[in-house]
């Protein structure tokens, strides 16, 4: 299999990539989302990439993860030092966060696989998908991250 994704490399790439593509080994790794049904257990919080994971092309891991550490830090000071009271509030303003940004990355996903599909073998909606479309996601991905944010009301622990 490796020897087949190096010829194509070779017939297909830039003659500088492949270059570099022929000379390592090549490697593949499935990438996975995960959803959690919960990110508080007792007096552990689940935070970032332990909490949920989105695939990487929504580019928001790092800011999911800074969010997640503000929001943290904020229900814990709101409470009054009760860290019952803080960790609850925290599941219950980041736990739908999660699916949020997961759901954003997987219609980002679905339109990123469709263009690997030869255009016959399309859907209709996967037909009418082109390169502005997906400029386009990518171009408003801090705006739809930012809109999950104000609608799960987190900007106001900011």
């Amino acid at each position: 299999m490796i020897a087949r994704v190096k010829n194509e490399a070779k017939a297909l790439l830039a003659p500088q990539i492949a270059d570099i593509f022929l000379r390592c080994e090549p490697f593949f790794q499935p990438i996975f989302d995960l959803e959690s049904t919960a990110v508080v257990f007792g007096r552990v919080a689940l935070a970032g990439d332990a909490a949920f994971v989105a695939l990487p092309h929504v580019g928001a891991r790092a800011t999911k993860a800074a969010i997640d550490a503000a929001i943290l830090a904020g229900c814990l000071r709101e409470s009054g030092g009760d860290l019952k009271r803080g960790l609850a509030r925290f599941e219950s303003v980041q736990l739908p966060f999660g699916p949020d940004l997961v759901a954003l990355a997987r219609q980002q996903g679905a339109h990123l696989s469709a263009r690997l599909k030869p255009k016959n073998e399309r859907s209709a909606d996967e037909r009418t998908r082109d390169i502005d479309a997906l400029l386009q996601a990518h171009g408003t991905r801090s705006d739809q991250v930012g809109e999950i944010v104000v609608a799960r009301g987190l900007d106001a622990h900011f």
